[in-house]
């Protein structure tokens, strides 16, 4: 192995020398993200980089209530329209009305 490559593989495999690798307790974080010993560009990158995922993930989580809310809501319309058409066009009573309604929900059910 020559003296570059040797130099190389002793750099990537030697152990780090940590300034501060401890992690800050939680809830006393500080300003130096990285715990590299200083707060520079690398901290304030990391930062806002966090802002930004927890930002998406915030919004992401507000989609999909949103859409489950939407689903729940259109499923709740439906079984009204059924429950109505059973009732009122069909002429069944309140009993037979539930127990079709019953059946068709076990039908549906592996949809949603």
């Amino acid at each position: 192995m020559n003296e570059d490559c040797k130099h190389i593989f002793e750099k990537y495999t030697a152990p780090k020398n940590a300034v501060n690798e401890s992690l800050d307790p939680v809830g006393q974080e500080d300003k130096d993200i990285n715990n590299d010993g200083k707060v520079d560009a690398t901290d304030k990158f990391l930062l806002k980089r966090r802002e930004a995922i927890s930002k998406a993930i915030d919004q992401k989580k507000k989609e999909s209530e949103e859409e489950e809310k939407q689903a729940q809501n259109s499923l709740y319309g439906d079984a009204l329209y059924i429950w109505d058409y059973l009732l009122h066009k069909k002429k069944y009573s309140p009993q037979e009305a539930m127990k079709i309604i019953a059946l068709a929900k076990g039908s549906f059910e592996h949809m949603l």
